[in-house]
């Protein structure tokens, strides 16, 4: 049993369950555009670039929220017990993870398949001949790996992303535990994972006519994936409200830095310029600096902490998790129904509203029916509780900002 903290330290960073909610709002509206390119309609996946790559810089937002939030719980944790737990952090994350990941294993692999009317074209009849190889990577939390290897797993791709968080969890709080000096290590992870990354592009460019090529690719695909350089960049984030660094939080919070950073992550997101991307430091760098600012600056422009986002912030794994079947029944549903083929706007706009309010409405289900289940046994096992923690036992909520570890 774990060992039982009468007066935890609780943490909670205000906004960051209205980015969750965003970032997974992405994702959604990507894969909109995405299931209507797998059924051949006019779709802005194929056209656009700008929302072609909005999935994977929602996913982006996502990483950076781990590595930031992840972050601080750990160097609170070491500052309160002197240590860092890994035993109680990795059933800390199984409990959060593993629940609704093989969940969607079972139904993705076993379930859906059976099922004629969840079939994608090219990709379902694909799956068989790599069910068992996939399928082992996907229970081994290498998903990211299948992937790069063989064709998607329709309505199991969004595991990737899973995938890349969980092996980051596996190295995080061992090296935060070991390396006392936790900027150096962010630092070197962040640049470290840049430079491996374009070292093997060029390797890659080199071989070009070589027969190995397909295997540089493979591991090309592995590193765009794994883009643990984002996580890391959240943890300094993290580190900088941690340590107090007024200097440069006081940088980072000021009104005029605030406006030139949302018009450079407005510039990011919606210009089709340098896309596809290949490095997504810039992103991170921006989600890290509006994390900063949402969750401890009291003056922040931009304000999302209420009721509502909290509840939406609390369905959104969820919702990245069971979006595409949503999403595939209202595509259908409406084909069938209204003959539509998404030719005008007012088609294609009724099938966005109508696929993140099915996606919602699966996901409040799932929140409440399955994954609250787990997620009230976690601070069981934290001497730091986050505001996650907090909301499940009903307690009070603290914004970081105001919390002093000692």
């Amino acid at each position: 049993m774990p060992k039982k903290h009468k007066d935890k330290t609780k943490v909670y960073f205000p906004g960051l369950h209205g980015l969750r909610f965003f970032a997974a709002l992405m994702v959604v509206f990507s894969h909109v555009e995405l299931m209507k390119s797998y059924h051949a309609y006019p779709n802005l996946y194929d056209s656009n670039l700008a929302v072609y790559e909005s999935g994977r810089i929602g996913v982006t937002l996502f990483f950076v929220l781990s590595g930031f939030l992840i972050s601080y719980l750990l160097l609170a944790e070491k500052k309160v017990s002197g240590t860092i737990s890994i035993r109680n952090f990795y059933i800390r994350r199984i409990l959060r993870i593993w629940p609704l990941y093989y969940l969607v294993i079972l139904l993705a692999f076993f379930v859906i398949p059976r099922i004629a009317f969840f079939s994608i074209p090219e990709y379902s009849a694909l799956l068989p001949g790599h069910f068992t190889y996939s399928l082992l990577l996907y229970v081994l939390l290498l998903p990211q790996v299948a992937l790069s290897i063989f064709p998607p797993v329709p309505y199991a791709e969004p595991l990737w992303s899973i995938g890349v968080e969980e092996q980051f969890y596996l190295l995080w709080p061992v090296l935060l535990k070991r390396f006392k000096n936790f900027l150096r290590l962010a630092v070197v992870i962040a640049v470290g994972g840049v430079l491996l990354r374009q070292l093997v592009f060029m390797l890659a460019e080199a071989n070009r006519a070589s027969p190995n090529l397909v295997y540089w690719n493979y591991v090309l695909n592995y590193l765009y994936f794994t883009r643990i350089e984002c996580m890391a960049i959240g943890g300094i984030g993290a580190w900088l409200i941690f340590k107090q660094k007024h200097a440069t939080l006081n940088i980072i919070y000021h009104r005029l830095f605030q406006g030139l950073l949302y018009a450079a992550t407005a510039y990011l997101l919606l210009t089709q310029n340098h896309k596809p991307i290949f490095n997504y430091v810039p992103y991170a760098i921006c989600f890290c600096l509006i994390i900063i600012n949402v969750s401890s600056n009291k003056n922040s422009l931009l304000k999302i902490e209420n009721r509502l986002f909290v509840f939406l912030g609390n369905i959104s794994f969820s919702m990245y998790m069971f979006h595409e079947p949503a999403i595939r029944v209202v595509l259908t549903g409406l084909v069938r129904m209204r003959g539509t083929r998404f030719n005008d706007a007012a088609s294609n706009v009724l099938l966005h509203i109508l696929a993140v309010t099915l996606t919602m409405l699966v996901s409040t289900l799932a929140y409440y029916g399955f994954e609250k289940r787990f997620l009230r046994l976690k601070s069981r096992f934290a001497v730091v509780e986050s505001g996650q923690d907090l909301i499940e036992k009903g307690g009070p909520l603290t914004p970081a900002r105001q919390v002093v570890v000692s």
